[in-house]
C-alpha cells in the first residue's frame, strides 16, 4: 500500500531549524540576501599544505563575496594541533583583494592570520598560491605553505542515487551484500552573503526500503562538507547524512564534488546515512541473533541531476 506524502508540518520546520541550529554551532553570521554577481562569489573549499615547521595539512572553507575587485566572507578554520591539545579554531572574517588574475586576502580566525597570495585560474573556479602565518596563540613559530582552492557548485535541483550497503537489508534478506536502494529527491540551497554556511533543505524518496519511503532532509553546506538531519513525515528526526562535530571535536560530513558529470554528494560510514542514531528508531524491528534490529546505516552516493 502505498504511503501518501504529507506536506511539512510546523513540527517538522521546528525540527529542521533545531537540526540547522546544532550544525551551524559557531557558524559566522551572514545575511541570507542574494548575493552580487562576482565571478568569484560563492561556496569555497581551501586546502592549506604546511611546509614550514612541519608537513600538515588543514582544510578551510566558507563563502566568498566579491564586490569591485573587494573580497569579503566568513570562513572556517579548524583547531590546530598545538602539542598534545588543540588551540585557535572556529570561525573568522575574510578580507580582501583581487586584480586581474591575481588574489591577496587573510582570515583570522581569532589568534593568528593566515595571509593567502595566488592566483585564480580562467574559469574562475579554482585559486593556487601560497600563505604565511605569524607566530602566536595558534602557532609555536611562523608557519607558510600552499594552498589550492576550489569553487563548490551549490546543491540546488533534483536527485537520483542509492543507497548501499545497508545493515537492515542484509538481515532481511540474507544477502550480504545487499542490492543497493534506489533513491530520488530534491535539494534547495540557501543564497548567502558572508556567512560561513548556507542552509540545505530537501526531500527523499526510497523504493522498497521499509525504514522510510519519504523523508525530508534539513543541514547546512560549507566548502565541500555537507550535514542533514533527516526527519519523518511526522516531524520527528529519525537520522543523519553526515555527523556534526562537536567543541573541539571534528565532524564526519558528506562531501560534495563536481565534474564535467554533474554535481554528487556521497558519504561512508558515519559520513553516510544512519538512521535511529537520534533516539527515533524508523526500522520497523527485525530478529537478528536474539537481537531487535531497528537501525540501519547505508553509504550514500546521490547526483544531481
Amino acid at each position: 500500500m502505498s504511503i501518501p506524502v504529507v506536506r511539512p508540518t510546523r513540527l517538522i520546520v521546528a525540527a529542521m531549524m533545531t537540526f540547522s541550529l546544532l550544525v551551524c554551532s559557531g557558524c559566522g553570521s551572514g545575511s541570507s540576501i542574494s548575493q552580487s554577481t562576482g565571478p568569484l562569489n560563492g561556496n569555497w573549499q581551501l586546502n592549506l599544505v604546511e611546509n614550514f615547521p612541519r608537513k600538515t595539512q588543514l582544510s578551510v572553507s566558507g563563502f566568498l563575496v566579491e564586490s569591485k575587485s573587494s573580497l569579503t566572507g566568513t570562513f572556517q578554520v579548524p583547531a590546530i594541533a598545538l602539542g598534545s591539545t588543540t588551540v585557535c579554531g572556529g570561525t573568522g572574517p575574510l578580507t580582501g583583494t583581487m586584480s586581474e588574475s591575481d588574489v591577496t586576502f587573510s582570515i583570522d580566525p581569532g589568534g593568528t592570520t593566515l595571509s593567502f597570495n595566488g592566483t585564480i585560474a580562467s574559469d574562475n573556479a579554482s585559486m593556487t598560491g601560497s600563505y604565511q602565518a605569524l607566530a602566536g596563540a595558534c602557532f609555536v613559530r611562523p608557519a607558510s605553505g600552499t594552498w589550492t582552492a576550489s569553487l563548490i557548485p551549490p546543491l540546488n535541483g533534483n536527485f537520483v542515487g542509492t543507497l548501499s550497503g545497508s545493515k537492515y537489508m542484509a538481515a532481511l534478506t540474507g544477502m550480504d551484500p545487499p542490492a543497493p536502494i534506489s533513491v530520488s529527491g530534491s535539494f534547495s540551497q540557501s543564497p548567502t552573503a558572508g556567512g560561513s554556511t548556507a542552509s540545505i533543505t530537501g526531500t527523499i524518496t526510497a523504493v522498497g526500503y521499509p525504514c522510510f519511503r519519504n523523508a525530508f532532509l534539513s543541514g547546512t553546506i560549507s566548502g565541500e562538507s555537507v550535514y542533514l538531519g533527516v526527519f519523518d513525515f511526522n516531524g520527528l528526526q529519525i537520522g543523519t547524512l553526515g555527523v556534526p562535530g562537536l567543541p573541539g571535536v571534528a565532524g564526519t560530513p558528506a562531501v560534495v564534488s563536481g565534474s564535467s558529470q554533474g554535481t554528487t554528494l556521497t558519504g561512508d560510514g558515519q559520513a553516510g546515512l544512519s538512521l535511529g542514531n537520534t533516539g527515533n528508531s524508523p526500522c520497523p524491528a527485525l530478529q537478528e541473533n536474539g537481537i531487535s534490529l531497528t537501525k540501519d546505516t547505508t553509504s550514500v552516493a546521490l547526483t544531481i541531476q
